[in-house]
């Protein structure tokens, strides 16, 4: 550490629920794909140590499997062993400001983490979820438009995300929109006439609908 700098350890116990999910459900994927692997070895599809080795890899790098699993080939068959997590537990649930303001305090301190946590997040929901870039207009207006709409999503993202929360439904907002996909707007024949309507959805989608308060249906 340099002369000046500060360094605070903060636990927080959203951070803490959340790591221990992920930690979780990344030793499940990875059991049960190794899991699946080795019936196969057993089976004969695979026999090539290469290629069990490729195998291997491949599924332990997909959910950090290589934290928490060892293996080896003996005999034509895969052995595998988990290791201790008492390590990762210990680092669960905590994270480290380094600042170099001497002013701030360590509530000032967090709270000045969150702020930019929230800013570079808005940003990469910006350009990830809701594909603001490329942007591919010659004319600045267009540019200006296509940014105005992008931040507008990103408005009703946030929002949408707040009443989730309100609604204590557990689902993000990404998890959201991709449920309120299976809404679809149909148009059907009822003998000469044609009628409009909308279809419920799946369960998610009318939990989100309900948190929103939106209710009825086009006639």
């Amino acid at each position: 550490m340099l002369p000046g700098q500060r360094i605070f350890v903060v636990e927080s116990a959203e951070r803490l629920a959340y790591e221990q999910a992920m930690r979780e459900s990344d030793v499940a994927k990875t059991r049960e794909e190794l899991g699946k692997l080795a019936q196969r070895i057993e089976k004969g599809e695979l026999r090539n140590p290469e290629e069990i080795g490729s195998s291997v890899a491949r599924i332990l790098s997909l959910s950090r499997g290589h934290r928490y699993f060892r293996w080896s080939l003996r005999a034509g068959k895969l052995q595998v062993s988990e290791e201790p997590v008492e390590t990762e537990k210990l680092l669960e649930g905590k994270y480290v400001i380094l600042t170099e303001e001497r002013d701030l305090s360590p509530l000032e301190a967090v709270r000045a983490y969150k702020e930019l946590s929230e800013v570079e997040r808005a940003f990469r929901k910006l350009k990830d979820v809701l594909e603001l870039r490329p942007i591919y207009h010659h004319n600045p207006n267009r540019v200006r438009a296509h940014v105005f709409v992008a931040a507008l999503a990103f408005l009703l993202d946030r929002l949408l995300e707040k009443k989730l929360k309100a609604a204590n439904l557990p689902f993000c907002s990404e998890q959201a929109w991709v449920a309120l996909r299976t809404i679809h707007r149909v148009e059907f024949a009822f003998g000469r006439e044609k009628r409009r309507g909308v279809t419920a959805g799946n369960h998610q989608a009318r939990q989100i609908l309900s948190a929103l308060h939106i209710s009825g249906r086009e006639a």
